[in-house]
């Protein structure tokens, strides 16, 4: 894809604003799972029923270690001869590792194929903006052809989201121009506010192995499949949903401070401000004056408003509404 590497680089991007925009995506990733056995292989290992996926849908899956704690979150297409799951690209060649490991004789063959494809997303209000793309109608339909993928993805602010995907430089180059005439050309930052404030988890290097789906909410974002068969991990989510009662869970809050956190960093509900283990970041962005972040924490204390960052707690973190309820 050097046409499209070459052409992308003449495109300059606004900072952040959450308006309609178009956005280049080079830190998603795309991790291709083919051969004949490839739909057994993913249905053994990941949350979800990849049995239940086909051309037109996409799927929000997980995979986990024994102790059922996740190694990856991915939105998984179908597409002819295999799968691809779709992740940041900083845990692509972990998860890649990980899962090579449980191919054995399996006819399943794996690889990055991130520089493949053009990757960029779009948000609009407005529906004529995007009268050149064939765009599906409800929330994690896909739509396909030779050379262009688009998934819907979970609206924000009454936007229509969608995520391209072409292999096509031509193609990719010719689209980009078509939407750059209606479109702000925005920073990546504004894909990852979008899917923070779609309540949208993702697994980064410094959180692998710290949550089990449920803390994550993917048990309401369809994101687990209780009725499955045995995949690693599975004992642990079933205890947590049918014997257990959780007691954490991911939350989206609002943070006053300029300078934002990362993934990993701690929550604490201690007033002299030492680590108690109450909780996690899993992403933020800045946005102006302020950071919006979505973290894993102890359900009692942030519904209470107890939570700080262990490195900011004079600033307390503000609870805003998920775009969906917590009530499994």
């Amino acid at each position: 894809m050097n046409q499209w590497q070459e052409f992308i680089t003449t495109q300059t991007s606004q900072a952040l604003k959450p308006d309609n925009h178009l956005c280049n995506l080079p830190n998603l990733g795309l991790l291709y799972v083919g051969g004949d056995d490839a739909g057994d292989f993913l249905q053994n290992q990941l949350s979800n029923d990849i049995h239940a996926l086909d051309a037109n849908i996409c799927q929000i899956s997980s995979a986990s270690i024994s102790k059922g704690r996740m190694y990856g979150i991915f939105r998984i297409l179908q597409i002819e001869g295999g799968y691809i799951l779709v992740m940041p690209r900083q845990i692509l060649g972990e998860v890649q590792q990980r899962l090579q490991k449980f191919i054995l004789m399996a006819k399943v063959v794996m690889a990055d194929i991130s520089d493949s494809f053009a990757r960029f997303s779009v948000a609009t209000q407005d529906p004529a903006d995007l009268r050149d793309i064939v765009a599906p109608l409800a929330v994690n339909e896909v739509s396909q052809s030779d050379s262009l993928i688009c998934v819907r993805l979970h609206s924000v602010a009454n936007t229509t989201r969608l995520l391209l995907l072409s292999n096509s430089e031509s193609e990719a180059i010719e689209l980009w121009q078509k939407l750059s005439e209606k479109l702000v050309l925005n920073s990546e930052d504004a894909w990852l506010y979008d899917e923070i404030c779609a309540g949208m988890p993702a697994v980064y290097p410094q959180t692998l192995e710290a949550f089990v789906p449920q803390m994550a909410n993917l048990d309401v974002l369809d994101g687990i499949n209780f009725k499955k068969g045995c995949y690693p991990g599975q004992e642990i989510v079933a205890r947590t949903r049918y014997l257990g009662k959780l007691k954490r869970r991911m939350f989206l809050a609002r943070l006053d401070s300029d300078t934002c956190p990362q993934p990993g960093d701690e929550l604490t509900s201690d007033p002299s401000g030492k680590a108690d283990g109450s909780g996690k970041v899993v992403s933020a962005v800045q946005v102006d004056d302020h950071c919006l972040m979505l973290f894993v924490g102890l359900i009692d204390k942030a519904q209470n408003n107890e939570l700080t960052l262990l490195a900011q707690g004079k600033n307390r973190l503000t609870l805003q509404a998920l775009p969906y309820s917590l009530d499994a």
